[in-house]
């Protein structure tokens, strides 16, 4: 909590030495997004990680269709937080994230039940990603759109 957070010149400065996968993670704001495209991120996560410092911090989804229109699918989006189910998955993609981040589903499977807990809550969120598919009339997660999701109009206010 009191080391001050990598600046954009740091995350340059990092950039500038390592050519491989590069994600920037914490990405809230549409303007950081398209700065972390300039300093040459191969993707973003959003991320409030996980309110843990700011405990009414909107939750990460409302921030994700800002982020990912202002990047325009010139790097991967991640959304990182609040998936607990597989209908949270197709929200999130549905949103226009590429994938999600998981955390504490698979530790809670490791917990109860090592290497097979954490096979079962991935086959849990899978089945649960296939019935909300289903229940969509949708074939396959590419055929998800932000139509698909029913968004209050003031789901992004004060982002």
């Amino acid at each position: 909590m009191g080391t001050p957070p990598p600046s954009w010149e740091d995350l340059e400065w990092l950039r500038s030495r390592w050519d491989g996968p590069f994600v920037v993670k914490g990405v809230y704001r549409p303007d950081d997004a398209k700065r972390a495209v300039d300093i040459g991120a191969s993707a973003i996560s959003v991320s409030n990680h996980g309110g843990n410092n700011l405990d009414s911090t909107p939750a990460s989804i409302r921030a994700l269709p800002g982020v990912a229109e202002a990047v325009g699918g010139q790097v991967e989006v991640l959304l990182d937080g609040g998936i607990r189910r597989g209908s949270d998955v197709v929200k999130a993609l549905a949103l226009g994230a590429d994938a999600v981040m998981i955390g504490r589903a698979y530790l809670w499977g490791l917990a109860a039940g090592g290497e097979q807990g954490v096979h079962n809550v991935l086959e849990i969120l899978r089945q649960g990603i296939d019935s909300t598919l289903y229940g969509l009339g949708k074939a396959s997660i590419d055929d998800l759109d932000a139509g698909d999701v029913v968004v209050p109009a003031d789901f992004t206010r004060g982002l």
